[in-house]
């Protein structure tokens, strides 16, 4: 990856009145990656979305996209940015292509070439020349891809791509920003309520509370981490003797009964050990499976107390 940033948030906050919406967000975007953006409601994502695309102006701090500042460079900054903020929009009785090639006479540089190509990323070939009016909304949303990144942006931003989206639009979409990052090393960065999706989209994501940043990992980082307790899932014959085991461990854990065995949270070194003494016990153990921490687990435990 390189290391030069596509999208570098410095130490940005935004205040309307006495409230301060954005606090001190810094963030860096990288070129090929996706990165998420999530929050519960009036954590600030949308106003964090505004500022990047320079709909509104940050009270303090500054935002550069390829090194210029959105607020005293705009017009050289924007020119390395796509975005669609809420639904995008076209002229209904128009086609796809017409509404392509409308957008790209705006753009020096794009010729039918590259219409085509954005045409194929986001395989709307069979419908292109067919009137807007007529496109579900998954294809609009994938004609509103093709038209933000008609001139090659360094960065994509979308603010709740998937809003009303059916599940197989929502993974169509998802397949075509993953294919926009690893192909043509677009930064994407997008807003979400939908953390299952996040989960499968990001490489990176981000989370506000309260207008503040807390937290920045990998994906990775955040479903597993083997250091920490995790739930496990024990498949057994039966479950009678597992508070005498947990007993003569030490573990004082709460666990669960469930289809064909037991939940319990775990280290990885106890549960090696919880598995030794129940076959000591005349437990069979079928199997054990360590239950990643799903991205909303690990949401809600970030956000507890957040009214929403």
């Amino acid at each position: 990856m390189i290391n030069s940033p596509v999208l570098e948030i410095r130490d940005v906050s935004k205040e309307i009145g006495r409230r301060r919406i954005i606090d001190s967000v810094s963030l860096k975007v990288y070129p090929g990656e996706v990165m998420g953006i999530l929050g519960p409601n009036g954590a600030g994502k949308t106003t964090l979305i505004r500022l990047m695309t320079g709909l509104v102006a940050p009270t303090r701090g500054e935002i550069r996209i390829r090194g210029k500042c959105v607020r005293s460079q705009f017009e050289q900054a924007m020119k390395h940015v796509g975005a669609i903020v809420e639904n995008p929009e076209f002229y209904p009785f128009l086609t796809g292509y017409k509404n392509l090639l409308h957008f790209a006479r705006m753009v020096p540089g794009v010729g039918e070439k590259r219409i085509r190509e954005v045409i194929s990323l986001v395989k709307l070939e069979e419908a292109i020349h067919d009137p807007v009016k007529t496109y579900s909304l998954g294809m609009r949303q994938r004609l509103g891809v093709a038209q933000a990144i008609l001139h090659r942006p360094a960065l994509l931003i979308l603010d709740e791509p998937t809003n009303g989206l059916d599940p197989a639009g929502i993974r169509e979409l998802r397949d075509y920003l993953r294919r926009l990052a690893e192909k043509e090393r677009t930064a994407v960065v997008v807003s979400s309520h939908l953390l299952s999706e996040m989960q499968l989209m990001c490489d990176r994501v981000a989370i506000l509370r309260g207008g503040k940043l807390i937290e920045v990992r990998r994906m990775s980082e955040i479903l597993r981490r083997d250091s920490e307790e995790l739930r496990t899932r024990f498949e057994v014959d039966r479950t009678d003797p597992v508070p005498s085991v947990l007993l003569q461990l030490g573990l004082n854990r709460e666990w669960k009964e469930c289809p064909g065995g037991f939940e319990i949270r775990l280290r990885r070194e106890e549960t090696a050990e919880l598995n030794r003494r129940l076959i000591e016990a005349g437990v069979r153990v079928y199997a054990i499976r360590r239950l990643e921490q799903s991205l909303e687990e690990r949401f809600l435990e970030l956000t507890e107390g957040d009214a929403p």
